[in-house]
């Protein structure tokens, strides 16, 4: 049996600023930090044989205090990163609107088929994000690793795995800063969530995705 614990970043400097972070190395914000060690802390209960992270600050801020507490290295996925939101990546919301006024309304209402310029596409992501799990799956067979990665990553990512398509990926909430999922695979290769977006461990350091992003 397999087991994968899916882990969105804390809140980040990029979340609290407004817009569309991406590929811009935020650092986590003070709360942000606080809610990594509060989901290393839930995490202590499990075993874990391996601890990876998409390369960008934030993720690895959160995946450290998760490996340092069983005395292991973080290991660092390039096919883990954020989506890539081309031209309209670390803009504030005003001046995002203001440039791209399609941007938000296209990102709310028709999330299947973004693509940014100079970017990627959403159905890009979507690849990807099988591509990665199924690299998972290989590498850490047998074991249990911690995933710590970013939102819309993370959003492709249990589309597929619910095996929806990606035109209904709207039915899959967006995971909560430094929530946990966990995946099992056992012996049939087949992955089945056992719980998804769980958050309760970080009481009122909740917090999610911009409602100005999502909120329709």
């Amino acid at each position: 049996m397999t087991v994968m614990y899916f882990v969105r970043h804390g809140q980040s400097e990029g979340n609290v600023r407004g817009g569309f972070a991406g590929r811009v190395d935020y650092a986590l914000s003070e709360k942000g930090v606080r809610q990594a060690r509060c989901t290393a802390d839930f995490l202590r209960a499990v075993h874990l044989d391996a601890v990876c992270a998409s390369p960008l600050r934030r993720a690895q801020a959160t995946a450290a205090p998760i490996a340092a507490d069983r005395g292991l290295a973080v290991q660092t996925r390039a096919g883990l990163i954020e989506f890539d939101f081309g031209d309209w990546e670390g803009l504030a919301l005003d001046t995002l609107n203001a440039r791209f006024p399609d941007a938000v309304p296209t990102w709310k209402y028709h999330l299947p088929d973004v693509v940014c310029p100079h970017g990627e596409r959403m159905a890009d992501c979507f690849a990807r994000a099988k591509t990665e799990f199924a690299a998972l799956a290989r590498d850490y067979a047998g074991r249990d690793v911690c995933v710590v990665t970013h939102g819309a990553f993370l959003k492709c990512l249990f589309c597929a795995l619910h095996g929806l398509p990606l035109a209904e990926i709207d039915r899959v909430p967006w995971a909560d800063n430094a929530s946990v999922t966990k995946v099992v695979i056992g012996a049939d290769g087949v992955p089945a969530i056992e719980y998804e977006n769980y958050s309760a461990h970080m009481g009122d350091l909740v917090t999610g995705v911009s409602r100005a992003l999502t909120e329709k």
